[in-house]
């Protein structure tokens, strides 16, 4: 048996936030491909669908769409609710959702963008990760990944200063962090991955031109 067989996700079930696009799609594209079956949640229910129909004509396997603004918690209980009901379970959750403004300079930052990003970039993977462990717990344990980023590990100049981002990716890192090892008496592991740069719609496609050596998801 290869290795990848080894790690394979047959009869799991897994839900990514900001699936439409970017590095959300590459993850509901790779769930699917290592045998799970996949919930593909975002803001965009059209980009949402797309991904979710794409993945099922590929392969066949189940998919569903749904539309939710995880700073909404009643959107983020019910994307959660609805995922348990279609599959039986929530095995494996990416809280991914994110977005960025970028600004040259710190000092002309305005508080409704500082509240806008936190409250996507933090705010909604601490509540996507809050009702998919709920849900984990009673299954006896799952896996949570949350999307940081290099930035939430150092300050970003490349881009322009964005201190929410820098902010509330950081926040991210300690957060899982914080969860995961209050979460694994009850089985669920909770990790964290921090992309550099890549080219998606984030910041506006910000890096889509402008980044040398940066692959397209």
């Amino acid at each position: 048996m290869g290795v990848l067989e080894e790690f394979r996700l047959d009869c799991k079930s897994s839900l990514v936030t900001g699936g439409a696009s970017g590095i959300g799609r590459a993850f509901a594209e790779a769930m699917d491909e290592a045998g799970a079956d996949v919930v593909v949640a975002d803001i965009y229910a059209e980009g949402a669908e797309e991904v979710a129909d794409e993945i099922a004509d590929d392969t066949g396997r189940e998919t569903l769409a749904v539309e939710a603004d995880v700073t909404d918690e009643d959107n983020v209980e019910t994307m959660v609710s609805e995922t348990v009901d279609a599959f039986g379970g929530l095995d494996i959750a990416f809280a991914n959702a994110g977005i960025a403004e970028l600004e040259r300079g710190a000092e002309t930052y305005e508080v409704r963008q500082w509240n806008r990003i936190v409250d996507v970039n933090l705010t909604g993977v601490w509540l996507t990760d809050l009702y998919a462990a709920r849900a984990m717990f009673d299954d006896g344990g799952g896996s949570v990944i949350n999307t940081a980023s290099v930035y939430g590990l150092r300050g970003s100049e490349a881009l322009g200063y964005i201190p929410a981002y820098t902010a509330s990716k950081g926040g991210v890192v300690n957060l899982t962090r914080t969860l995961g090892a209050e979460w694994a008496e009850e089985g669920v592991r909770v990790n964290a991955v921090a992309p550099s740069h890549v080219r998606t719609g984030i910041g506006g496609g910000a890096l889509k031109d402008d980044m040398p050596g940066v692959e397209d998801p």
